[in-house]
């Protein structure tokens, strides 16, 4: 953990964290931490689901819900239906252990076995993450970065020497959690959307949630909440972003009831495009399914 300054409120005085009570602080976090981390994990191996919903954050647990039930599974069955295994700890190097606010991680190096075949464990970059609530530490997610096309990182790794990226702002801790998306509701059919938004940063609304901007890209997702036999609508808001010189701002949508067969082609049952003349601010689709 990085030592930092702390300011005597009404003196001119600074006192300088130890070594010694930074290592202590750094393995008090990661006791704790793991902990939580092997409570979550032990929970997925028995497919007890009381125990997982106990160990994970709210907003994790609410955006799992919503994609399973969006993907016409039943949840909490489908989370325990994965063939890859949460990953064990064991043999891992921990590279650092931090805590911002209500958020922590904790980093590791080493070969991340995950139930694959043994001949494809990699030397890897695991991130656990966490978040405080209720004042307790709860599971939230993880990442892996594949560490195969940075030979010279992974040779300072294997040397012990403590990498530059954690200083970076993806290896820093958040500080804080956002609030858990509401329920969605439970839909009669998968669906899925393709947003081309160039010219523009849009951001779409639907089912209550309210999805990322797309600008300059093409995004392609499955509808939180899907959609539902009659009436549905889709919001978009749009602003207008610089192009480079010469090229037209462009912007469609397209929605698609998509089939329990992953083999067939969706159904297309909403395709909009914004006029050549320019998208106006806001504009809310209707969608009509049979």
């Amino acid at each position: 953990m990085r030592q930092f300054l702390s300011l005597l409120l009404g003196l001119s005085l600074f006192q300088l964290c130890s070594p010694v009570r930074a290592q202590e602080e750094d393995a008090g976090l990661q006791a704790a931490l793991e902990k939580v981390y092997l409570k979550w994990r032990d929970a997925m191996l028995r497919k007890d689901a009381q125990a997982w919903a106990s160990s994970i954050t709210l907003y994790r647990q609410t955006v799992i819900r919503n994609m399973v039930v969006s993907e016409r599974q039943v949840f909490p069955d489908a989370v325990f239906a994965s063939d890859v295994t949460p990953p064990a700890l064991a043999g891992l190097r921990l590279l650092e252990a931090q805590a911002v606010g209500n958020t922590a991680h904790l980093v590791y190096f080493g070969r991340i076995d995950m139930g694959q075949d043994k001949d494809l464990i990699r030397e890897n970059l695991l991130k656990l993450k966490f978040a405080r609530e209720n004042g307790e530490w709860r599971y939230d997610s993880n990442r892996i970065s594949r560490m195969d096309g940075a030979p010279e990182v992974v040779k300072d790794l294997k040397a012990g020497k403590r990498p530059d990226f954690l200083d970076t702002p993806e290896y820093t801790p958040p500080g804080s959690m956002p609030s858990p998306p509401p329920l969605c509701r439970v839909p009669d059919y998968k669906a899925g959307c393709k947003l081309q938004s160039f010219g523009y940063a849009t951001t779409m609304s639907m089912n209550g949630i309210n999805y990322d901007p797309v600008q300059d890209g093409l995004d392609q997702q499955v509808l939180v909440g899907g959609l539902v036999k009659g009436h549905n609508e889709i919001t978009l808001r749009m602003k207008p972003v610089p192009r480079p010189e010469g090229e037209k701002a462009t912007l469609q949508i397209r929605i698609y009831k998509l089939s329990k067969d992953p083999a067939k082609p969706g159904v297309e049952v909403l395709r909009w495009q914004a006029p050549e003349s320019g998208a106006p601010a806001e504009v809310t689709l209707p969608i009509e399914v049979k």
